[in-house]
């Protein structure tokens, strides 16, 4: 089952003997061992009941010896085992466990990616409650900003939650704590909290002025002189010149998209496959009549040159980037025709 019904059936009281999590979303699966925590053990009590292991450092007769324990002043005694999968059952003890075990035990394995043939995760397989928590789809990622931070009572745009998931990726983790440092700068503010767009990077983006999207939105419109200003501040800011160029390159890969399917007639279909708030697709739109196809492809090529130039060059990254940004941004197709590694090597630059 997924963590949202496996919190559903917690918040029942629906608890299982036997657990197994999966998946490599650790902040989903701490927030699961939380819920186990709250919904199945008395404060009070917890800390005669409740008992972690690792499996690499453990013996099975240990957890079993716990596991086998009444509980003190509760209903149940909890027992985490991390790392589930470097457990060592040599006598078969734990799978004797686990075809009759305790109900005044919850036993929880944590295992990434066990592997489902071997024999423990087999009988887990059966007889205990499964829980997937793996990375959350990056479509999804919209929906878990937007639910989480309404419980912060932040409101936010659909502009600044693509501003977040663009700017923090798939880590969940790091997505609560700004969520977190958001909240706290709204704290004297009743109801629902507005966040704008501005707050939003001034917190989330460390204090720096300008932001990896507007550097994009530049480049985007071939504003040559915009886009060399914003790369200097960003990086005196000390943005990472790869990262600059990875968001450069993933802009390239949604106008890919895009062009490809103005071009075939399907220009409605840009919204469901190029993701983004409906506020910014039509100046995205605008962004494509710029570039043909032959620039996109011209611009991964550039990409790829510049990639190498940041990993092992001679040449300050900041002249990598722009000379790049540089021929990207012309407007005039016939300057850009040079053979584009000469830009490293001219008088001009070395």
């Amino acid at each position: 089952m997924t963590f949202e019904e496996a919190c559903k059936h917690l918040d029942r009281g629906d608890f299982s003997p036997l657990t197994l999590i999966t998946g490599d979303e650790p902040f989903l699966i701490e927030a699961l061992l939380d819920r186990f925590s709250e919904k199945g053990l008395d404060a009070a009590a917890r800390g005669f009941n409740f008992n972690t292991f690792q499996g690499s450092t453990t013996g099975v007769e240990t957890i079993l010896s716990l596991a086998n324990t009444f509980p003190v002043a509760s209903p149940y005694r909890m027992i985490w085992v991390y790392n589930a999968d470097q457990l060592k059952d040599e006598r078969g003890l734990l799978l004797d466990y686990l075809s009759r075990p305790s109900e005044t035990s919850r036993l929880v394995f944590i295992a990434e990616k066990p592997d489902l043939r071997k024999k423990l995760f087999a009988r887990l397989k059966k007889k205990a409650m499964l829980i997937h928590c793996p990375h959350p789809r990056e479509n999804t990622l919209p929906t878990w900003i937007r639910k989480a931070a309404k419980k912060r009572g932040l409101d936010l745009s659909e502009e600044v939650i693509w501003f977040l998931k663009e700017h923090l990726g798939r880590d969940l983790m790091r997505i609560h704590q700004e969520i977190e440092k958001l909240a706290l700068f709204c704290a004297e503010e009743s109801g629902m909290k507005p966040v704008s767009m501005a707050l939003a990077q001034e917190v989330i983006g460390n204090g720096r002025t300008h932001t990896i999207f507007e550097l994009t939105d530049a480049v985007g419109n071939k504003d040559c002189k915009r886009a060399l200003a914003l790369l200097g501040k960003l990086l005196s800011e000390g943005a990472h010149p790869l990262f600059i160029l990875t968001m450069l390159v993933r802009l390239w890969r949604q106008m890919a998209i895009a062009r490809d399917l103005i071009d075939s007639g399907q220009a409605r279909q840009v919204a469901k496959r190029v993701p983004m708030p409906p506020g910014l697709l039509q100046g995205f739109l605008k962004q494509v009549k710029h570039w043909p196809p032959d620039d996109i492809q011209q611009a991964f090529a550039q990409a790829l040159s510049a990639d190498s130039q940041l990993k092992g060059g001679a040449l300050p990254a900041s002249s990598v980037m722009e000379t790049l940004l540089l021929d990207l941004c012309q407007s005039n197709r016939a300057e850009k025709q040079r053979d584009y590694s000469l830009a490293f090597f001219s008088p001009s630059r070395v």
